[in-house]
This record gives C-alpha cells, structure tokens and sequence, in this order.
C-alpha cells in the first residue's frame, strides 16, 4: 500500500492483515485502562507543556543556562534557553532565485528518506560509508546463490520485538485517534 505525501512523493507502507481474535473479560479491561492511559498521558503531557511556558516566563528576561532552584529542600537543575526557528517557502524561494536558489541547500534528511528509491543509484558509490546490510537483500542473495548462509553465521543477532498500538476506530473514514508505542 502507498500512501501519497503532500509534496507528491511516495512513501511506501507496509500493509497489515485484519486479525480475527475474541474479546476476552481480561483483554477488554487491559484495552480499557490502555486507552484511559493513553488520555491520562496526553493530558499531563499538555500539562507539563503549560507548566513549561509559566517556568519559560518566570525566567524571559534571562540569558539562557541553566538555573539552579530549591523547591521545598529539592535541588532543582532548569536548562532554559531560547532557539529561532526559521521555517522557508521553498516554492517562493524556488521561483524567486532560479539557479542560485542551489546556493543556499543542505541535504535534508526527510527529503532523502522520501525520495531514496531515486538516490539509491546515485548513493551506489559511497554505500559502505552510508549503507547497513538489509535483511531482505540478505535472504535474496542467499536465494540466487550469490552468498551462502554459513557467511553469516555467528554474524548477526536475531531479536523478535513485539509492537502494539492501540486507538480509536472512526468508521466514518477519520482514521485513528490516538496511538501509542
């Protein structure tokens, strides 16, 4: 399944087959408490966000650094600073500059990741500086008999890692809620 991005690249999915389980008593509870967890954290998270600006504020008219409280005996470390961010209209600056427009871009590793399909050729000649070996490409040479299995034995750790999200199903075509790792 692929799935189109804003600026009219592909970034591949994988696709998931529906599971057919029963609802046991046990699992609709630890779905339950999951889903209120999951309320809970946003909640402090948006929490925690508002205590940040009322700190933030107690301390605007400071250089950045760190301060150093005690709050009720509790020695406290506080790192406060501030950075600008600069976000640009790539297609204003695309148009009004032309070729010098190149001048002013360093890789985007976003925009690598979206569009690699492409760059694989291109990244062919420094791969051993930048590339990591691809369980896929792995079993493939394997299969047409470019490399034997014993070349990897004693080579690498195989480790199973369970993953889980858990949300909101919206039938009118929302897509999730919420979601969690």
């Amino acid at each position: 399944m692929e799935m189109t991005v804003n600026t009219n690249q592909q970034v591949q999915r994988k696709e998931y087959e529906r599971i057919e389980a029963e609802v046991t008593a046990e699992v609709e509870n630890a779905l339950l408490r999951y889903l209120e967890i999951q309320k809970i954290s946003k909640e402090l998270e948006e929490e925690k966000a508002r205590l940040q600006e009322k700190v933030s504020a107690h301390l605007s008219d400071k250089k950045g650094g760190f301060w150093y409280p005690v709050v009720k005996g509790i020695p406290l470390k506080v790192r406060y600073f501030r950075e600008t961010e600069v976000e640009y209209d790539e297609t204003a600056l695309r148009f009004r500059l032309g070729e010098k427009y190149r001048k002013i871009l360093k890789p985007d590793l976003k925009k690598i990741r979206l569009n690699l399909r492409e760059l694989e050729k291109i990244l062919e000649p420094v791969i051993d500086k930048i590339g990591s070996p691809d369980r896929d490409m792995v079993k493939n040479a394997i299969e047409i008999g470019a490399l034997r299995p014993e070349d990897f034995a004693g080579a690498f750790k195989k480790q199973t890692r369970t993953r889980l999200a858990v949300m909101r199903f919206q039938q009118d075509g929302g897509g999730p809620v919420s979601e969690s790792r």
